[in-house]
């Protein structure tokens, strides 16, 4: 998959169908937006293109006072794509004169002249340019005007929900991760580096790996204690995490994301982890004592076992 970091990084056109969106998550309703991209280019013979934008956008027109929490950081996200059978990824940096551009200077000055645009296929409820003019409505009547193809692919159901990031983002703030799980297609992941925290794990006979994250913006789970799998030197081993403060030890209020890995025995501090949630096992809880949170800790370790 050819990545393209702006448009002056286009050495060479060709015909190509496109889709347009940020595509956090690349979940399953992005999933079916690319598969159709794929069936109209492979019937003409054109390229998949999928043009993206960087940072997202909400950052910018809302004025970046509310930082939008992100499920995939940009890494991620390519990485994605490039499963998903692209042929080519432009990111395009997103700034305030950028959100004013007119979503039909956008078409005809970008899309088609620079680009070679010949398709655009597009969600159901897509819309881009100043003020979201964009929408498919006024992008069939362009199309008309300006000779291309366009096609909106309806929305995607699954158990009974809409398909969304939006959606998806509400369910993992919520704890919720094995539902998340089901509307990505697969388990939500950190990855980070270890870091060296108090050791108090050790004393619990539950060692942990402290965690800071690779990318600061991305979304976390409430609060609490989950059955995770974890990631290192390929190999992936089971695990709990805690996500939160810590409140038997009163440490101070500080945050940490830390994973005992069950049956681990290595030294790891500033190694790469990534972690994968399976479920929500409990909220964090104040004990009464050591030996309190300790039988809880075996408690979590079993049912993690179990999953």
């Amino acid at each position: 998959m050819e990545v393209l970091r702006g448009l002056e990084q286009l050495s060479r056109k060709g015909a190509c169908a496109m889709t347009i969106g940020t595509f956090d998550g690349v979940h399953r309703g992005h999933e079916k937006i690319l598969n159709r991209l794929k069936e109209v280019a492979k019937k003409n013979d054109w390229c998949t293109m999928l043009v993206t934008f960087y940072p997202h956008p909400r950052l910018i027109v809302k004025g970046g006072t509310h930082p939008v929490k992100l499920l995939t950081s940009q890494s991620e996200k390519l990485d994605l794509l490039e499963k998903a059978g692209l042929d080519r990824v432009l990111i395009i940096p997103f700034d305030e004169s950028f959100s004013q551009m007119e979503y039909r200077k956008f078409v005809q000055d970008i899309l088609i002249k620079q680009l070679d645009m010949k398709a655009l296929v597009v969600g159901y409820d897509h819309a881009f340019g100043k003020n979201r003019a964009g929408n498919f409505e006024n992008l069939k009547k362009l199309s008309n005007e300006l000779g291309f193809y366009v096609e909106k692919v309806p929305p995607f159901d699954y158990q009974g929900e809409r398909v969304g990031s939006r959606y998806i983002r509400d369910l993992i703030r919520e704890g919720k991760v094995d539902r998340a799980a089901d509307f990505l297609g697969r388990l939500y992941h950190l990855s980070g580096t270890v870091i060296r925290g108090v050791a108090r794990g050790r004393t619990l006979h539950f060692p942990t790996a402290n965690l800071k994250l690779d990318y600061e913006n991305k979304l976390l789970p409430e609060n609490g204690v989950y059955a995770v799998d974890v990631k290192y030197d390929d190999v992936l081993y089971k695990g709990m995490l805690n996500i939160g403060f810590k409140p038997t030890f009163e440490t101070g209020h500080a945050f940490t994301i830390e994973v005992h890995i069950l049956d681990f025995n290595k030294e790891i501090y500033n190694e790469p982890l990534t972690i994968f949630f399976k479920k929500r096992l409990r909220s964090e809880k104040r004990f009464d004592s050591k030996e309190a949170l300790m039988a809880q800790l075996e408690i979590d370790k079993q049912q993690s076992l179990k999953l």
